[in-house]
């Protein structure tokens, strides 16, 4: 079932792709391009969240497949005309011209007025395209003259950048899956493949500034300054590579930095200038500026005033860095940024910062791969009133939901002064198993998961009041049975109250582990010291088109939310919980309680390595049973953001029209009959 859903979105965004290429220039049908492109990331979405089960070889080999298919599509699509200006400047420096010296539009250029001249937009501006830029416009002229060579030249970028992109996820032991936010998304398949921006070279060496800096490699720097040479927005991306680890290899910095520079030296007072005159012409789709500008002030104080902000936001990103936020986090929030404050923000320039966002999956910038289809409207206002553009309502149409969803994904920031980084210990966990009423399958359960725990490993059964007393003792070391009131939580938090290893595992009586899962939780303690939960997910044993929706929006709720449920099997740090006040002793919305704790404390982890439920419980009144779920969990946090102690006692009530007394109590006895998995 997920294979095939998985394959009938591949299908939908391919149709994207498809009718993508059929336009015959850039400004046709521009409405029909807002859908498709919004449709295309909806279908982005899709193939993230119903990626097939596969190994992570396969998964890697899937992505890639599906990858090179969709370019493959757009191959006919008309290039942008920024492909012009490509072109030109590159055989002007082929030619022993130096594009500095004077803009397009100068006299001293006037025998080379052709058709790519005529094509080319901004002529009168100075060129923004540093020197490495211009060496590798030159040789690609050289390589392969006419447009199709630089489409080959960006198909080039994109793809190393989506193999440097696996090669990070591995490293972290993320879910390969999640290069699907870059290698599908609507941003990059249309910059890229179908309009051919250089762009994606930018892109591939900031990736492997980045892996090689991961890996404590000095040639992080030349990376980093070949980014810079290709694009010099790059350099706002410095401060995460002043480390003493890789200190010493700033000279290849300087050196990828200054020599392609110096057969350009006459021109570089002219370049600097042309940079000053990019960076301060006109005001476009930029979301602060706009809001600033809606407001009636003048654009010679909004732009300062955007200056501003920014300077403010990279001392902030800064300071973080050096309390210790991950390298990736901070350059996803520096570009972000970055963007947010630019008065021009064409659509490409996101995917500046998409391969980060697959390695840190953003709520806001996945939502802006859906609405930054309304870019397209410039060409509709171009035919129909003769200006390329559009106003403020469009703009707000596009950044609001990105401002809202980012505002949603990380509400927690409110309470988190500084992400903490907890200190070392010995990896030691404790398995607190919640039950009521089970039976012979506990017994296997726990055999199971004892094949890599070993016999130290300590296991705490908690019974919530099951009809014939506590769950026999199990004649095993390190296994304890406790009784405690009913209700999952009050039996959660009985357990962790008399266990005190740093690392606590919930685990669920229908579950089935995934093998292999103890070297997984090792290994992600040791990748992110700043987790304070983590979280394997879930499939079901039976798949069927609910129980599909039910995983893919679980997923997406720990993605994009950071709130898990139970039945995910969570891995809870003792520290973080301890520091978040204690595990929350209500009968119901617990999980959801200790999520949004725990998130305030440090980093919620998605292992993306899914154990298997049983789907038994989602057999009857599965519409009803799912909006009711829907109705309690957003009543819960609506509830908390009064306050903790109200969404408490709203719990209690909560639980009794849960497990309403009656004929379906049989049904609520049975401790796993919990379907809060929606």
């Amino acid at each position: 079932m997920r294979g095939w859903v998985w394959s009938t979105v591949l299908g939908w965004v391919a149709l994207v792709c498809c009718g993508w290429s059929l336009f015959p220039t850039l400004d046709a049908a521009p409405l029909l391009r807002v859908a498709m492109f919004s449709c295309g990331g909806l279908g982005m979405l899709g193939l993230v969240f119903f990626f097939p089960n596969t190994s992570d070889r396969t998964a890697a080999r899937l992505v890639l497949a599906a990858a090179i298919f969709l370019r493959l599509l757009l191959w006919p699509a008309p290039v942008s005309d920024d492909v012009n200006r490509y072109f030109w400047e590159g055989q002007l420096v082929r030619d022993g011209g130096n594009p500095y010296s004077a803009p397009a539009s100068a006299e001293v250029w006037k025998n080379r007025r052709d058709a790519t001249w005529q094509a080319m937009n901004h002529r009168d501006r100075p060129t923004a395209y540093p020197p490495g830029a211009q060496w590798i416009m030159a040789a690609t002229t050289v390589l392969a003259p006419g447009h199709a060579g630089f489409k080959v030249l960006a198909l080039a970028g994109d793809g190393a950048t989506l193999l440097l992109l696996l090669a990070l996820l591995r490293r972290q032991g993320l879910p390969i899956r999640w290069a699907g936010f870059y290698a599908f998304n609507p941003v990059v398949l249309i910059a890229f493949a179908a309009e051919a921006h250089f762009d994606s070279l930018m892109i591939a060496a900031m990736l492997a500034a980045l892996l090689a800096a991961e890996k404590g490699q000095r040639t992080a720097w030349l990376w980093l300054g070949l980014a810079i040479q290709i694009k010099l927005v790059c350099l706002v991306l410095l401060p995460f590579f002043l480390t003493r680890r890789l200190a010493q290899g700033i000279w290849m910095f300087l050196l990828v930095v200054i020599l392609p520079s110096l057969p350009f030296s006459s021109g570089i007072v002219e370049w600097v200038a042309g940079v000053k005159t990019f960076a301060s012409a006109g005001a476009f789709n930029g979301p602060l500026h706009t809001l600033l500008a809606s407001t009636g002030l003048d654009l010679e104080i909004v732009r300062p005033l955007c200056n501003l902000v920014f300077t403010g936001w990279v001392l902030a990103i800064c300071m973080a860095s050096w309390r210790g936020l991950a390298r990736a986090d901070g350059m996803l929030a520096m570009l972000g940024g970055l963007l947010a404050c630019s008065p021009i923000v064409h659509f490409w320039y996101v995917a500046w910062l998409l391969p980060l966002v697959a390695l840190r999956p953003s709520f806001a910038w996945s939502t802006l791969s859906i609405t930054l289809g309304g870019y397209f409207i410039a060409w509709w206002t171009e035919a129909h009133r003769g200006w390329w553009g559009y106003g403020h309502g469009i703009t707000a149409v596009i950044w609001l939901p990105w401002l809202l969803a980012g505002l949603a994904q990380h509400r927690h920031f409110v309470f988190r002064r500084q992400l903490r980084r907890f200190q070392p210990e010995p990896f030691q966990l404790t398995i607190i198993l919640p039950v009521l009423n089970v039976g012979v399958e506990l017994r296997s359960l726990i055999a199971t998961l004892r094949q890599e725990a070993g016999a130290s490993c300590e296991f705490v059964i908690v019974d919530g009041g099951s009809d014939e007393g506590l769950v026999p003792q199990f004649e095993q070391p390190q296994l304890r049975v406790i009784p405690s009131a009913r209700g999952r939580g009050n039996q959660i938090a009985a357990g962790i109250s008399i266990t005190r290893t740093p690392w606590v595992m919930i685990v669920h009586a229908d579950s089935t582990p995934r093998p292999g899962w103890l070297g997984d939780i090792s290994a992600a303690v040791d990748r992110h010291p700043h987790a304070s939960l983590l979280v394997f997910g879930q499939r079901f044993d039976r798949c069927s088109p609910g129980t599909l929706w039910i995983e893919a929006l679980n997923e997406a709720r720990v993605v994009f939310g950071g709130v898990a449920f139970g039945d995910q099997t969570m891995v809870i740090r003792r520290a973080a919980l301890d520091a978040a006040g204690g595990f929350p002793a209500q009968p119901l919305m617990e999980d959801v309680e200790v999520s949004i704790r725990l998130a305030g404390q440090g980093r919620v982890v998605y292992l993306g390595r899914e154990w298997t439920l049983s789907a038994n419980k989602w057999g009857k009144n599965f519409g009803r049973r799912v909006l009711m779920i829907f109705r309690l969990v957003a009543s819960y946090q609506i509830a908390r953001m009064k306050t903790p102690a109200h969404a408490a006692r709203l719990s209690e009530r909560m639980y009794q029209e849960y497990y309403p007394p009656g004929p379906d109590e049989d049904l609520a006895k049975c401790a796993d009959s919990d379907p809060r998995s929606q």
